[in-house]
């Protein structure tokens, strides 16, 4: 089945699927004859014409060589990297369902799929009064059942959490369901909770919270946003490749696991 080319003039990452496909057209090129020359399937150049997933530096440079564009679809490529991708909010979605391993940092709030339903509603019922929330307990039913489908799988969980994002987010009730979560959830073998303390910094995670996915397909993803409802996927493999680097040394100073349940058992609540 032949994706569909996405509208132009939605992003420039839709640009750049459109303009893809013309070129491969303008050169009587098929998709696999395209994915043999960048190094990938026909399945991939596929998604990369419909706007399900984009070029890397690296097959950009090929086919702007290939086709003598002049650099264009890399240029592009830069351009759309600064900006913010419509669809990110879907991609990530599905990414935290399907990934395999999960490596996530987080500075200022506990991050699903560690969430209670206490402190979820905490942080809902917030956006509820700023009005980004308009109905807290069908959004609370939906962030528990995404956190449900997360963790369905048995996926390996690698989590450093500042340890600012541990302080409370409502009454001692709700921080008690939480930490008793975090110590239930901590304590499985396929998952590594760790605490960074404040007396850590600087370190290479003060800038905010990211995440880190390795896929089923062998590709790795990451993502980093969301300030003002603002994100950005990173699909590009060597670019998630250094996120990686970044969490693990982020890592490295953190407490060991032991430490940090010990701490987590004693938080205030």
């Amino acid at each position: 089945m032949v994706r569909k080319s996405p509208d132009p003039d939605v992003s420039l990452y839709a640009l750049i699927a459109y303009y893809l496909r013309f070129l491969r057209q303008k050169h009587r090129m098929t998709q696999e004859e395209v994915g043999k020359i960048i190094g990938c399937t026909k399945s991939q150049v596929s998604k990369y014409e419909g706007g399900t997933r984009q070029l890397d530096e690296r097959e950009a440079d090929i086919l702007d060589q290939l086709w003598d564009t002049g650099g264009i679809l890399t240029i592009l490529l830069r351009y759309a990297k600064l900006g913010v991708d419509p669809n990110w909010s879907e991609k990530l979605r599905k990414y935290e369902r399907t990934a395999m391993t999960h490596r996530i940092f987080s500075t200022n709030v506990i991050p699903m799929p560690f969430q209670a339903e206490g402190y979820a509603r905490s942080l809902l019922s917030a956006g509820h009064d700023a009005c980004l929330v308009k109905d807290v307990d069908a959004a609370v039913a939906r962030r528990m059942d995404h956190q449900a489908a997360m963790l369905a799988d048995s996926p390996q969980i690698w989590a450093v959490l500042d340890e600012i994002s541990l302080r409370p987010m409502g009454g001692t009730a709700v921080m008690e369901e939480q930490r008793d979560l975090l110590l239930r959830l901590g304590g499985e073998r396929r998952i590594s909770l760790r605490v960074v303390p404040e007396n850590a910094v600087p370190h290479v995670g003060v800038d905010g919270s990211f995440r880190h996915f390795e896929l089923p397909s062998g590709l790795r993803a990451a993502f980093a946003g969301t300030t003002l409802e603002v994100g950005r996927v990173i699909e590009d493999q060597r670019e998630a490749a250094e996120v990686v680097v970044r969490f693990d040394r982020i890592a490295a100073r953190s407490w060991n696991e032991d430490q940090s349940r010990e701490w987590i058992a004693g938080m205030r609540t």
